[in-house]
């Protein structure tokens, strides 16, 4: 047989072959098509505040914003699927649970066996951290002669694995899995470590938990951030590369800077002294808004006064980073269920926040006394209802009454905690922040009714059927 009639024959042998195979790719769709038609994008991500928790309106977080975005330019809805740990999210494209995985990642072996990693977005310091008082290093060398512990299922944790070790002695370390209930800044602030390295992300957020310890220094390289997509999506890896490079010029990037971070840290304080200087100056102007919202919420005007100053120091124009506005710092959607048109209008942001106040006085289950009830519904406005229901679980949890402020106050910043948040229903909230802005009001309280001794008009049941 020719050379000819061998490749003639071959090709009529491989023909039939070849018009299955693209049958068989015309019957089906890509990832797009796909989602597109499902009218959903589902993204894996972790709870956590440098990802995606719930806020007292809803979702937040830096993850979660972004995603909406991209489902939004997709035109379809967004559909969270959240895991526990990166296993988890890897687990969820492997099954395809989820389209792509969003949890502040960075490329590494294990994720390249089972997604397609994006175009960075973003990027984020590791720091070493140490406790303040003790030997601070400064070399990798140092660290070598260290106890090092490091978090399971962490991107510090994959660093360590792939860490070189010419011409340097190779670090050891303690892998701390994640269900023992203790995370690697607790065991160095308590001296069951020496050094952790961290996320400089996740370090900025849990400081205010965390004031005992400092950075030591930085890796000299810092990891980028990506999504990891579907291994079959290659038309999504193309469009979401297209829509983050468009997006990364608009992501404001975190301080990262060690001095800055590496300051004493100073929290809002309450200002009794600016305050006695404001109830001359300011508060003649707000009296009868404040007195106003007494009437139709049923609470004393001097809380609704001082919750007022915790939120804005009585400024109507004030507007938070998370965006809440105003004199009662209201955010915007809990604004408009409350029928505010303008938000930086004095009387009606005051009536629209007493009202929402006096909303969550009635949610506390009645059995719960004052002032503890009233506690807890000002925790409530600035964490949400349901975060302080699961601080409450957590109180009865560990032995503590979840109908005392006392007990409840002293478990808010478990909530900022990665073991007892992932408990919690509602995951993370920032504890530490409500717990703080409870006693500052109740300081604002104490000294308005120094000040007006014969105005004082405690909350009570019969005013309260007045917001019903």
């Amino acid at each position: 047989m020719t050379r000819t009639g061998t490749v003639r024959r071959v090709l009529r042998t491989l023909l039939p072959l070849v018009v299955l195979l693209a049958l068989a790719g015309c019957g089906r769709g890509g990832a797009l098509e796909e989602i597109r038609e499902r009218g959903e994008l589902r993204v894996a991500t972790l709870n956590g505040p440098t990802t995606y928790y719930i806020g007292p309106e809803g979702p937040e977080g830096p993850e979660y914003a972004l995603a909406e975005r991209f489902a939004a330019e997709l035109g379809v809805k967004l559909t969270l699927v959240v895991e526990a740990d990166r296993q988890g999210l890897r687990n969820a494209l492997k099954d395809t649970r989820a389209d792509l995985a969003a949890a502040q990642l960075s490329s590494d072996p294990r994720w390249r066996q089972v997604a397609l990693p994006s175009e960075p977005y973003s990027e984020s310091p590791l720091f070493w951290i140490h406790a303040k008082g003790n030997t601070r290093p400064t070399t990798v060398e140092e660290i070598a002669k260290m106890r090092v512990v490091v978090m399971d299922e962490s991107a510090e944790l994959n660093w360590l694995e792939q860490q070189p070790s010419i011409g340097r002695k190779r670090i050891l370390y303690t892998v701390v899995p994640r269900k023992v209930g203790r995370d690697t800044l607790e065991l160095v602030a308590s001296g069951r470590g020496d050094v952790t390295l961290m996320d400089g992300r996740e370090f900025a957020a849990a400081r205010p938990v965390h004031p005992a310890l400092e950075i030591a220094f930085a890796l000299p390289e810092r990891r980028e951030l990506r999504w990891m997509i579907r291994r079959d999506g290659r038309d999504l890896l193309q469009a979401v590369n297209a829509f983050l490079v468009r997006e990364r010029p608009k992501i404001p990037p975190p301080t990262m800077e060690i001095g800055a971070l590496s300051r004493p840290l100073v929290l809002p304080r309450a200002n009794s002294e600016q305050l006695l200087i404001d109830i001359e100056a300011r508060l003649p102007e707000l009296r009868e808004f404040f007195d106003e919202a007494a009437e139709i919420s049923g609470l004393d005007w001097q809380l609704i006064a001082a919750v007022a100053y915790q939120e804005s120091m009585w400024d109507a124009d004030a507007v938070s980073p998370f965006g809440a506005q105003g004199l009662m710092m209201l955010m915007p959607r809990t604004a408009r269920s409350l029928g505010v048109t303008n938000p930086f209008d004095e009387r009606e942001n005051i009536l629209a926040g007493a009202r929402y106040l006096a909303q969550l006085y009635a949610t506390i289950p009645s059995r719960i006394r004052d002032p503890d009830r009233l506690w807890m519904a000002i925790a409530s406005y600035n964490m949400g209802y349901g975060h302080l229901e699961d601080a409450r679980v957590l109180t009865a949890r560990q032995g503590g009454d979840p109908d005392a402020w006392i007990d409840v106050r002293e478990r808010l910043t478990l909530l900022s905690e990665e073991f007892w948040y992932l408990q919690a229903k509602n995951g993370y909230a920032r504890g530490f922040e409500t717990k703080q802005m409870v006693d500052h009001i109740q300081q604002y309280l104490a000294l308005m009714r120094k000040n007006f001794p014969d105005d004082a008009e405690p909350m009570t049941s019969v005013a309260l059927e007045r917001t019903r």
